[in-house]
């Protein structure tokens, strides 16, 4: 399977023709990230990588750079671009529906780390940890509408407020747990043309006499009146949970972070690249299906 990926990967990034090649550079921003893309698919190092001897036999056939070359091109803008671009192509070709639902994923790091970007966190049930957290907002389908990684610390209603100012939600029902339950996430979903729905943390008790937005009033009944409400919310709030498990129990998925990634940037350079061979592998799947 991932001799299949990697070939799937060569013809996307390079079947276009039109290859980015920076000034002063002697190698296309496709050849750098098939090589981190490789890195990332078979959960080793860059270093690792850039060996030709690890490389199966019909890629030896493409340049490579050193490591602190592949090191110093990762940076760039046009790298991350071309990552974004690649995941946004696979995206899109995964089927859409009206249910999203947002939640958020430790991605732990040891205690004693000297990783001056990991923060410590609450983590339910198992106390605190020291790491990151990845945010997304989940299609009901399984694809990662858009996604962010922040220290473990961040609050989720506060990230989720700008996650969610880059998507086209009209029409969508965006499901949350009650760490969602805010009224500023409520006016930002609504501006998108979306609606969220997301249990209280303490359901029957009195709302106060501040302004509440019409949604979360609305929220409020469907959860607390309905005695279908809440157990219904769960149990479609769980694809979300499914797709992340789908993440991550793939061979290639994301498993916890190995110790070479760290710093937020890499750690976001990585989870990015885990989710666009996630979209990949769906894709494939789905088209398999298809023809079959």
């Amino acid at each position: 399977m991932d001799g299949e990926l990697l070939r799937h990967l060569y013809h996307e990034l390079f079947h276009r023709g039109n290859l980015t090649r920076p000034r002063r550079c002697d190698f296309c921003d496709e050849v750098v990230l098939f090589i981190y893309l490789l890195a990332v698919l078979r959960n080793r190092s860059p270093h690792w990588a850039c060996d030709k001897r690890n490389w199966l036999l019909w890629a030896r056939r493409l340049p490579c750079p050193s490591y602190s070359q592949l090191m110093r091109r990762l940076k760039t803008d046009s790298v991350h671009q071309g990552i974004y671009r690649l995941n946004t192509t696979l995206r899109s070709r995964l089927p859409r529906t009206a249910e999203k639902a947002v939640d958020g994923k430790p991605l732990v790091v040891g205690g004693y780390s000297k990783d001056p970007d990991a923060r410590w966190g609450q983590v339910p049930p198992h106390g605190w940890a020291c790491g990151y957290k990845l945010h997304a907002v989940v299609d009901s389908a399984g694809a990662i509408e858009v996604c962010t990684v922040t220290p473990l610390n961040g609050g989720e209603s506060s990230v989720a407020r700008q996650l969610v100012q880059g998507l086209d939600l009209r029409g969508a029902l965006v499901r949350g747990d009650s760490n969602y339950d805010s009224n500023l996430l409520y006016a930002a979903i609504a501006r998108r043309g979306g609606r969220l729905l997301a249990p209280r943390k303490r359901p029957g008790t009195a709302l106060g006499h501040r302004p509440h937005h019409a949604d979360r009033l609305r929220a409020v009944a469907e959860l607390e009146h309905d005695p279908q409400g809440l157990p219904l919310h769960r149990r479609l709030r769980n694809r979300a949970e499914q797709a992340f498990a789908h993440l991550t129990n793939l061979p290639y998925g994301l498993s916890p972070l190995p110790n070479f990634v760290r710093r937020q940037e890499r750690v976001s350079r990585w989870v990015q690249a885990k989710i666009t061979l996630y979209h990949l592998h769906l894709a494939l799947r789905q088209a398999a299906a298809h023809a079959a």
